[in-house]
């Protein structure tokens, strides 16, 4: 297996970076596109794989639609089949992704009138018009679920009135998917207890994606733990579309983040501000979790994080993944349900080895504590092409010593 191994830079870092376009608006935006028959009407897309097999399989809409490990793209595209009348598609990916939690989202197409089939590749979708109409989510372990039925929502008949009820996680990604529907010019509305979109239609509009603030978050994650650093984000705007921008308030203790005419400027902040003595709940940003965990050990913070129950089902499970790590850099963790607790600080500061399972995020947040230890080896780092293709090459103008290794 193919190896990078990441070492400090010789001072602290000063950089501009151009981040990856969001990979979440990035497929909202082409499924929306697609639906109005032109995906040209998306600019600035992200360069990630989810997007990158997205797009192809939309220019493409072969029969068989491979989807890789994309659960976004697979739930989005579960979805978007559903109203191609008159096509037979067979969605599928690799075995991890068809292991991760689907049923609830098919049985709610299978509610508003959709032709779905599980086989042994994945589901067989044969695209109809599609009623629409009244359909409940309980706890639902995905937001993804309910984004991609707002999404084909204005093809239905009667449009959609979807219950939410219980525990709501990643609330944010639906309200990100209800602002660009208002973008392509359906009125849709996020309630106390659900959602409704009204009989309607797209309107053919430009749209250009904005940097991704789930990336920003890596840049954090530097900025906290490397004193005298600044980074520009260029670009980067303190929107409202992205719920990640949370990271900003997160991150506040140790970073200072300024808006200025070329984008976001990071600096350490040498004297830290206090840390919350309470749980942090991270239910509407859960891809906060793994920068902010080592953030915290890096400046040995002891932490409760709370709402992650969905981080088990991910291309990993997370909890137990970042506990892994933590616990073999010195520091305590462990987990129960969606609360994850940690404490100490990193007292292992030798050269550390470690395989991201498949899981980008993984490999995006360990590789900061190069700043901390003698070095960082990550097996498998081409698993950032899922959403930051670039990362290492950035980590390399930010004067990090990057070496590949088999």
């Amino acid at each position: 297996m193919p190896s990078l191994t990441i070492r400090r830079p010789s001072g602290p870092l000063k950089t501009s970076i151009a981040l990856p376009r969001s990979k979440s608006v990035s497929n909202r935006a082409l499924v929306i596109a697609s639906l109005l028959g032109d995906l040209e009407l998306v600019t600035g897309l992200s360069d990630g794989d989810d997007t990158r097999v997205m797009l192809e399989l939309l220019r493409a809409r072969p029969h068989a639609m491979d989807c890789g490990a994309g659960g976004t793209t697979f739930r989005f595209l579960l979805a978007w089949a559903s109203v191609q009348e008159g096509e037979e598609h067979v969605l599928t990916g690799i075995p991890r992704l068809l292991e991760r939690p689907h049923d609830d989202l098919v049985l709610a197409l299978r509610t508003l009138g959709a032709d779905i089939e599980k086989v042994p590749e994945g589901y067989r979708v044969r695209g109809r018009k599609m009623k629409g109409g009244y359909v409940h989510f309980d706890s639902p372990i995905s937001s993804q679920y309910l984004s991609a039925l707002v999404l084909i929502a204005p093809c239905f008949e009667e449009g959609l009135d979807m219950k939410w009820t219980g525990t709501r996680l990643s609330e944010p990604f639906v309200s990100m998917t209800l602002k660009m529907l208002d973008h392509f010019g359906v009125r849709a509305s996020l309630t106390m207890d659900g959602v409704q979109v009204p009989p309607s239609s797209y309107q053919r509009v430009p749209y250009a994606v904005p940097p991704d603030w789930s990336s920003a978050a890596f840049w954090f994650e530097q900025v906290a733990l490397d004193p005298g650093s600044s980074v520009m984000l260029s670009d980067l705007q303190k929107d409202t579309l992205q719920g990640d921008r949370e990271a900003a308030h997160l991150w506040a203790p140790w970073v200072q983040a300024t808006a200025k005419p070329g984008g976001l400027l990071l600096e350490h902040l040498e004297e830290a501000g206090p840390w919350t003595e309470g749980a942090v709940d991270l239910k509407h940003v859960p891809d906060l979790f793994q920068p902010l965990a080592f953030t915290l050990a890096g400046r040995g913070i002891k932490s409760a994080m709370v709402g992650l129950d969905n981080l088990v089902v991910k291309e990993t499970d997370r909890l137990q993944a970042v506990g892994d790590v933590l616990r073999a850099l010195g520091c305590t963790a462990g987990h129960r349900g969606g609360t994850f607790i940690q404490g100490g600080s990193i007292t292992n500061k030798g050269p550390f080895s470690f395989d991201p399972n498949i899981d980008h995020r993984m490999a995006l947040s360990v590789a900061p504590l190069a700043l901390l230890l003698e070095s960082v080896t990550v097996k498998d780092p081409d698993v950032v092409n899922k959403s930051y293709p670039l990362f290492w090459d950035h980590l390399a103008q930010a004067g990090y010593s990057i070496a590949r290794g088999r």
